[in-house]
């Protein structure tokens, strides 16, 4: 069964890729099957009713190419092709009434003709194919390519009227029917030019089939100008250059319908892009042709070519206006999108802009981010200096406004402050101001300022700063915040030449506490403890646990004896009162090493810690573990003779 799958998908894949090369063959065999047909016409010069024949094969081919091409490529928009495919049949039947009846009757071909109005009809089908195809590309309409076609229409039909239809209508043999069929089969030759090159222009990914179509334009303008000059000055010969031009048309739209990218015609939308260089510069010399040849039938002494040119350049002057006021349009159109795109990333990103002009400082554009930052819109305030509810970080003062970062960037520099503040109903918000110079050239032009709420972000920080100094069981320093609090203080001391007392407090009992009531009551025992000693200090002195069940104090300008009684007096009594009213199953108790800072024997906080800690388990040693007198038992520092001072009270 796996193997019938197998077998079944690779033919489908064999299928597949068959049918992608089949487009490719098509087109390069039927392009070798007209130059034939061409070839053939050429050795049969003489023999009319031969060369009629295969005229009208090479007719033939071309219809069943457009229709073989549909088959193929399955085109959007088949009308359009089917459309171009009874274009050219009913030219078919137009030549064999004109052509193959003549050449089988022996005679030459006739002008006008018994089937100009067939030959009329054709052109009508075609007309209608490319309309066709040109609205099934259009997406809201290229007006450039449009205009463009028609400059080329113009300048070429001019050249056509000037070079060869004037000088032949003075010796016309033709009745005035036949001179304006002559006429008409140009210049409905030019409007297929005009619409095959506005499809040429706006090709796209098509250009390989669209470049056919306008060359079957073309083509077809050559024969029919050929032809219809040949007739009115009553010369030609079936079979001659013109006839050679119709079979090349012959080969072109066929092409054009087998050709790879036909399926693209329609299938692809047009999108407008702007004009290249060599566009521009082919436009320009189109628009330079009228009146080159207007200048040279006046000097010629002509009298009709210079009436008809006059018209066309007057034509030529409205377009080549209207296609500089389309570019203009195009430029303004290119440059407000840019405007809006900007505008949408600045409005996107989550920092105020505030732009000024450098001068005046008048605002040239403000995002409403701004707008939410600041509780108001700055644009409405003339001077930066000027915006109101601003002030310095952490104070009630006003933002001074030599300070705002604006003045500084008017000088050429960049500056930014983050102490500033911004009062939105009862909250403050912090922000970070940046201010950046705008230069056109030397010349400082605007000035963009940026604000930024950093109020979550100051936050945040100050958040990780409370994990890293901060103990997270009793919310007093730790050992590190400590350190660096005490290292500060003890500075000032050291700059000031003030005392300071370091205390390290041990709370007694705290593994018995936990082993005998839980860690659970050890953490209640640490937090009050913690709670107490916050309760006995100043705003100044320094509170952090440095150990297990180990605090320190560092009491800023205090005296090492009296402010120490006093101190330890207080404690005991907040801690005796905390023992007779808790009603946890144990009794808090400390033991308290002091030690002085010595401004003649200075020291770093880790000394006075080391002497408190020495202090401490001497006042434990000096009762045997009990306080007498109470729950604190407190010792003073230890001299460096090894000499020991009194307990405290």
């Amino acid at each position: 069964m796996s193997a019938d799958v197998s077998a079944g998908a690779a033919v489908i894949d064999e299928d597949v890729g068959a049918r992608r090369r089949a487009p490719r063959w098509a087109w390069l065999g039927y392009v070798g099957v007209s130059l034939l047909l061409l070839a053939a016409y050429l050795v049969a010069a003489g023999h009319s009713l031969a060369q009629a024949i295969i005229f009208s094969c090479s007719n033939v081919a071309a219809v069943v190419a457009i229709l073989v091409g549909i088959r193929l490529h399955r085109p959007s928009c088949r009308g359009a092709w089917y459309l171009l495919a009874a274009g050219q049949a009913t030219y078919l039947a137009g030549n064999v009434l004109w052509y193959v009846a003549a050449a089988a009757e022996g005679r030459a071909t006739s002008f006008p003709s018994p089937a100009t109005e067939i030959f009329l009809l054709s052109y009508l089908f075609n007309a209608l194919a490319l309309l066709r195809l040109i609205r099934a590309r259009r997406a809201g309409g290229d007006w450039s390519a449009l205009l463009d076609a028609l400059i080329v229409t113009v300048a070429f039909s001019s050249a056509a009227f000037v070079l060869v239809v004037a000088p032949s209508l003075g010796a016309s043999q033709l009745s005035g029917y036949g001179q304006l069929l002559a006429g008409v089969y140009p210049f409905l030759d030019m409007i297929f030019l005009m619409l095959a090159t506005r499809l040429f222009f706006g090709a796209g990914s098509a250009r390989g089939s669209l470049a056919l179509l306008a060359a079957w334009a073309a083509a077809l303008l050559f024969a029919d100008t050929v032809y219809g000059v040949q007739q009115v000055r009553g010369v030609g010969e079936d079979g001659d250059g013109p006839f050679v031009g119709y079979l090349v048309s012959f080969l072109l739209v066929g092409a054009a319908a087998l050709h790879p990218t036909m399926r693209q015609v329609a299938s692809q939308r047009e999108q407008p892009r702007a004009a290249g260089r060599i566009r521009l510069v082919a436009l320009a010399l189109c628009g330079l042709l009228v009146p080159a040849l207007v200048v040279d039938s006046v000097r010629d002494g002509q009298r009709i070519e210079p009436i008809v040119l006059a018209c066309a350049s007057a034509v030529m002057f409205i377009l080549l206006m209207l296609r500089v006021g389309d570019l203009l349009t195009k430029i303004v159109a290119a440059g407000r999108r840019e405007h809006g795109r900007l505008q949408q990333f600045l409005e996107a990103i989550p920092v105020g802009v505030d732009v000024r002009d450098a001068d005046t400082g008048e605002p040239v554009y403000v995002n409403r981010v701004a707008g939410r930052i600041l509780g108001y819109d700055p644009s409405r305030v003339a001077a930066p200096e000027a915006l109101p509810h601003l002030y310095t970080s952490g104070t009630t003062e006003r933002f001074p406004p030599e300070r705002f970062p604006l003045a500084r960037a008017r000088q050429g520099h960049v500056a930014s402050v983050d102490d500033m503040e911004v009062e939105l109903g009862e909250q403050r918000r912090q922000l970070r101001v940046v201010a950046t110079p705008i230069r056109d050239g030397e010349r400082i032009r605007y000035v963009l300022t940026a604000f930024a709420d950093i109020t979550s972000e100051r936050q945040m920080a100050e958040e990780l700063r409370q994990l890293s100094v901060i103990d997270e069981l009793t919310g007093v320093n730790n050992r590190r915040g400590f350190l660096i609090a005490a290292r500060t203080e003890l500075a000032r001391a050291r700059r000031t030449r003030r005392s300071c007392v370091l205390l390290f407090i041990d709370l007694d009992g705290l593994k018995r506490i936990n082993d005998n009531f839980g860690h659970g009551a050890g953490d209640d025992a640490l937090r009050c403890t913690a709670t107490l000693l916050r309760a006995n200090i100043r705003r100044r002195d320094v509170l952090g646990r440095v150990g297990g069940d180990e605090f320190c104090v560092l009491l800023a300008e205090a005296d090492p004896r009296n402010d120490v009684e006093v101190w330890a007096r207080r404690l005991r009594e907040q801690v005796a009162r905390h023992n007779a009213t808790t009603d946890e199953p144990y009794r808090l108790a400390v033991t308290v090493g002091a030690t002085a800072f010595d401004h003649d024997t200075p020291g770093t906080i880790e000394d006075l810690m080391e002497r408190a800690d020495a202090a401490m388990y001497q006042a434990r040693q000096q009762v045997n573990g009990r306080d007498p007198e109470g729950p604190v038992r407190i010792l003073g520092r230890a001299p460096a003779n090894g000499q020991r001072e009194t307990a405290g009270p």
